[in-house]
């Protein structure tokens, strides 16, 4: 089969905009316009929604939440102009920061502001799968979590789905195959992060830097066996590799 008959993917994990590294980000956008994709996914916590959290802040770091947003809506628009056909907007633990925030202090709103209308997503072509719920590509199942983290999760969330599934929030690079005795595979990825370590305030610097990788997936779907090929890519340097390809931040 000609390979010109696969779409190419895109995935976005955990870019905690406006506490992203810019330089990764940026990165991720020239590899992503070498391969041209038909399919992009958000796979949660695009906005870091700090400016709602229920923990305690650093006055140093705090913004307003409108801020965080244009930071957001800046950062959509340079994936919009990829040009995809097909846009996915996976909320995660984050995104559910500003659901939480509403339900506790502003509940007369709860049904009135959230993140696709702030976002604009419709507008924009994307389609919004709320957190703690799932998408689908082919034989893929796209989700931001099922509640776990941690070196052993990428094998936890292959355990819940017991189907090939692509999760973000533990911020690492990983990726498993497994099968089982009649001879089925089943993969189980995710992609790292896009954040910015020295933004962290909730986690010692060292354990950021030790479990946390830079990075992002590509992959290629194949409409006629459904099945979707995904790559992580990990950022090392400021640099990556995609197709044979290196680009440097």
């Amino acid at each position: 089969m000609s390979t010109s008959t696969l779409e190419p993917i895109l995935v976005v994990s955990d870019a905690h905009i406006p506490y992203h590294n810019a330089k990764a980000f940026n990165l991720m956008i020239q590899a992503a316009k070498a391969i041209k994709p038909k399919h992009i996914y958000i796979i949660g916590d695009f906005l870091d929604f700090y400016a709602v959290s229920s923990h305690s802040k650093d006055p140093n770091r705090a913004v307003k939440l409108v801020e965080e947003l244009k930071a957001g809506e800046a950062e959509l628009d340079t994936l919009d102009a990829l040009g995809a056909t097909h846009k996915t907007f996976i909320a995660g633990n984050h995104c559910d920061r500003l659901q939480r925030y509403l339900q506790d202090k502003a509940p007369e709103l709860f049904n009135i502001v959230n993140v696709p209308e702030l976002l604009h997503l419709k507008r924009r072509g994307w389609d919004y799968v709320p957190y703690k719920h799932d998408t689908k590509l082919g034989k893929l199942y796209l989700t931001h979590d099922v509640g776990v983290a941690g070196r052993n999760s990428v094998f936890r969330c292959l355990d819940t789905y017991q189907h090939s599934i692509v999760t973000g929030h533990s911020h690492r690079m990983a990726y498993i195959v497994e099968g089982n005795a009649i001879g089925e595979f089943k993969l189980s990825a995710q992609f790292g992060w896009l954040g910015d370590a020295s933004k962290v305030d909730y986690m010692h610097h060292a354990k950021v830097l030790k479990d946390w990788a830079l990075g992002f997936g590509v992959g290629y779907y194949d409409p006629a066996s459904k099945y979707v090929y995904m790559t992580p890519v990990p950022i090392v340097n400021q640099t990556c590799v995609v197709n044979g390809k290196l680009f440097k931040g």
